[in-house]
């Protein structure tokens, strides 16, 4: 099987010039993870933007400066097998595939890897032997900044929520952040004064810098208040098969995994379930 067979032809994709904001308009509409961004009136690939890049610098209006330039890419006739090992091996989710010119053709995501793919798969294989046992969580009414700030310092895409029982009561992806966050803009007033030390007169003369920032601001809610009760869950009998099934029907890139009394023992992603394509 190769990259053509599986690969999304019908690509959104962002244009610079442009701005980052309709590019993050564009993340959100869609519910994708990333963009590859294409010169405007053209197929040409010039970079590839990420849902990580907007957290990290919010202030950056332009979507040249904002993307990642060096991008790893993939041609329609790779085996896929190959562009999954590639997807591993760079730890990334998604390769733009482009023809000799490097203009763009389709995309292959670990999304459709795991719902075409693996999810189609005839093995007696279980998520447990691809589940991750180390996981952050919080708890469903902690304050959503809260919540961003520790997403942030564990580095982590998605947070399991807990009830007041420990229970799992929920997942907080950075999806959901990104939906309710809103960009504001602020303005600080700089005067650099004009005069010299010593002097006994002078002009009273003062330059006036203005500086705007811009950042993603989170509302004042509670996790509980963004995210959905209706978790898509699995077990730890659950076969690799089914579980992207589940994931493909959902749409969803992370279940977490439960024992017969409701416990968390783990999560899996669909990066993880792609190993079984190895």
């Amino acid at each position: 099987m190769n990259v053509k067979d599986i690969m999304t032809e019908e690509v959104i994709c962002a244009e610079v010039p442009g701005s980052s904001d309709q590019a993050l308009n564009l993340i959100i509409t869609h519910n994708v993870t990333g963009l590859p961004v294409i010169k405007k009136g053209t197929k040409e690939l010039m970079g590839i933007i990420s849902k990580t890049d907007f957290s990290k610098n919010p202030s950056e209006g332009q979507l040249a400066l904002l993307m990642t330039k060096s991008v790893i890419t993939t041609t329609a006739d790779t085996d896929v097998k190959d562009a999954v090992k590639t997807l591993l091996v760079a730890g990334i989710k998604r390769l733009p595939v482009v023809d000799g010119e490097n203009n763009i053709m389709g995309i292959v995501t670990s999304e459709d890897l795991v719902w075409k793919v693996v999810s189609k798969l005839d093995t007696d294989e279980k998520v447990t032997s691809y589940m991750m046992k180390s996981f952050t969580a919080v708890w469903k009414d902690t304050p959503l900044k809260v919540a961003s700030e520790i997403m942030r310092l564990s580095g982590s895409r998605a947070l399991l929520v807990l009830d007041s029982n420990a229970k799992l009561y929920g997942v907080l992806t950075d999806t959901d952040m990104l939906r309710v966050a809103q960009l504001t803009e602020s303005t600080k007033k700089s005067e650099m004064s004009g005069g010299t030390e010593g002097d006994s007169w002078g002009w009273d003369s003062k330059n006036i810098i203005y500086i705007t920032k811009r950042k993603l601001e989170v509302p004042d809610k509670t996790v509980g208040d963004v995210i959905s009760e209706n978790v898509i869950t699995a077990t730890k009998g659950t076969k690799v098969a089914d579980c992207a099934k589940k994931m493909s029907q959902a749409r969803i890139e992370l279940v977490p995994v439960i024992d017969a009394e409701g416990n968390i023992v783990g999560i899996v992603r669909d990066v993880d379930l792609l190993r079984v394509l190895k």
